[in-house]
């Protein structure tokens, strides 16, 4: 623990099943891995995978559908390959430039897609000076396994060179595979860089450019999650991109950035997941998760939504234990990081994405089950969150929920400075039930079970105290000073003042 807690204030290391790349020639060994993978220039040897016409056909649908719109607009292709989503891109893009640095290959795509009158087909390296793109001349900047095969120092250059090319407001895509190889292609060697997600993040998160009239930009994240095709097919949550936008340095970047930066810093999350146990960050842990899950009945095969999962504890105990395929989303980007991290190995039906739920579209009908842990809280217009669940469950779908709730009656000046400096929108339980109803949801079940609460707090509390000096090791003593006083704080709210309570909600969309 004291491990990660440290990791989380260094960049991420990276990782590779071969160091020939560190100390040598990157660029050389590179350029001498792709010439080995790229005689046959097919999907199977682009994809490094036997089965890659199957992948295929799901992940490119897939990967443009999380594109921004571009009709008309300018597009970079970055590592454009053989041009499996040259073509695609050409049909709505007003122009196209593909790059790849093997010349075999990007005339391959030329071949395959010269046919479209709005595309350039160019061999360039895109960690040489010599390559040259107008600044702030492309809409859209996109590649697909790109980054992986650069060194830390050329990820690092290129994208300050991305945030400089894009128009103000023009949005940059990657993918990349984290963690481990996932294509089960033979290889002699293997030079690619399989990073943890959070170095990816932190690069691009911390970019920064100015116009020519002293403009500052930098990159705002959009989105962040797994390819849904590799979870399905492999079990696999390695596969993951990121969508960015550019913008001015000036812009509001709300309420993520709090989340991020304050109530949810790494180390918060490291300190809060001491405290519930491993998995989770909300309250209770693993027991009170089990209890809730077991209301649900859930079946093989259902599809379940986690709003605000956290770093996946639930998500995971979910998928393996009832066999169900999990979407967890949060909006805070350090919580998904973690849950990422988390899945590695786990070979069970669960994807993370960075979005706000109350901006996030589903098709209708998508989910069997909508689960959610004191996270709601953060939302102020529930009514129109409730109303979009009942949109998103099936028929015969439930909805559970619990959350931080309060005492009816106006809240004491001390409880309503809390409330307002925590950003808060509480009700008291009978009426978040009734927000339900309002939404269409029937069998509408709202217990207070603040008592519970009290007990898990103390109990936490409790564990706390006797861990006290291991904690102090792993993390300090004014890290422990703080949870302990959180926690009592709590404590106080609900049993002795009794105006903070925890509500337990479960409903039906029939």
């Amino acid at each position: 623990m004291q491990q990660r807690g440290r990791a989380c204030d260094r960049r991420s290391r990276s990782f590779s099943r071969s160091r020939i790349a560190v100390e040598g020639d990157e660029r050389n060994v590179q350029k001498n891995y792709w010439i080995e993978h790229s005689v046959d220039l097919t999907v199977e040897s682009m994809m490094l995978d036997s089965k890659a016409s199957d992948l295929d056909k799901e992940e490119r649908p897939e990967v443009l559908s999380l594109l921004p719109p571009f009709k008309g607009k300018s597009v970079l292709e970055l590592g454009a390959g053989i041009g499996r989503f040259t073509g695609e891109l050409a049909k709505e893009a007003g122009q196209v430039l593909a790059l790849d640095f093997i010349e075999s290959v990007i005339k391959k795509n030329e071949s395959v897609n010269g046919h479209f009158k709005n595309v350039k087909f160019k061999c360039a390296d895109v960690t040489s000076p010599e390559l040259k793109i107008t600044p702030g001349s492309v809409d859209l900047i996109f590649s697909n396994w790109l980054l992986m095969y650069l060194a830390d120092n050329e990820v690092e250059n290129l994208a300050k060179r991305m945030v400089n090319w894009l128009k103000d407001g023009g949005y940059i895509f990657f993918r990349e595979s984290c963690f481990h190889q996932s294509g089960d292609c033979k290889r002699k060697n293997n030079p690619t860089h399989y990073r943890e997600p959070r170095f990816y993040t932190k690069i691009f998160k911390e970019c920064q450019t100015q116009d020519e009239s002293g403009n500052s930009f930098e990159l705002s994240l959009i989105g962040c999650k797994c390819i849904g095709a590799y979870v399905r097919s492999k079990k696999n949550q390695n596969q993951i991109c990121w969508i960015w936008k550019k913008v001015s340095t000036s812009e509001d970047k709300g309420f993520q950035r709090f989340l991020d930066n304050v109530q949810y810093k790494c180390t918060g999350i490291l300190r809060y997941e001491r405290v519930f146990g491993e998995g989770f960050v909300s309250t209770g842990g693993i027991d009170t998760t089990k209890e809730f899950v077991a209301k649900l009945d859930l079946k093989p095969g259902q599809k379940v939504l986690d709003v605000g999962c956290g770093i996946g504890g639930g998500d995971f105990y979910m998928a393996e234990n009832f066999d169900v395929d999990v979407v967890g989303i949060d909006l805070s980007v350090n919580m998904v990081s973690f849950a990422l991290e988390r899945a590695i190995g786990r070979k069970c039906s669960v994807e993370f994405e960075v979005a706000d739920c109350t901006t996030k579209t589903y098709p209708d009908c998508s989910f069997d089950v909508i689960y959610s842990r004191d996270t709601i809280l953060h939302i102020h217009d529930k009514p129109a969150l409730f109303r979009t669940f009942f949109k998103w469950l099936k028929p015969g779908g439930k909805v559970l929920i619990s959350d931080y709730c309060k005492s009816a009656g106006p809240p004491s000046l001390e409880f309503g400075e809390y409330i307002k400096q925590r950003g808060y929108d509480l009700h008291d339980v009978q009426a978040y039930g009734q927000m339900l109803k309002d939404a269409g949801f029937d069998d509408v079940i709202a217990e207070d079970r603040t008592d519970q609460f009290v007990k898990v707090l103390q109990k936490e509390l409790d564990s706390l105290e006797k861990e006290k000096d291991d904690f102090i090791s792993d993390f300090s003593k004014e890290d422990y000073n703080e949870i302990v006083s959180g926690w009592k704080s709590k404590l106080v709210r609900s049993s002795s003042a009794g105006e903070q309570r925890w509500g337990l909600f479960i409903a039906t969309k029939k």
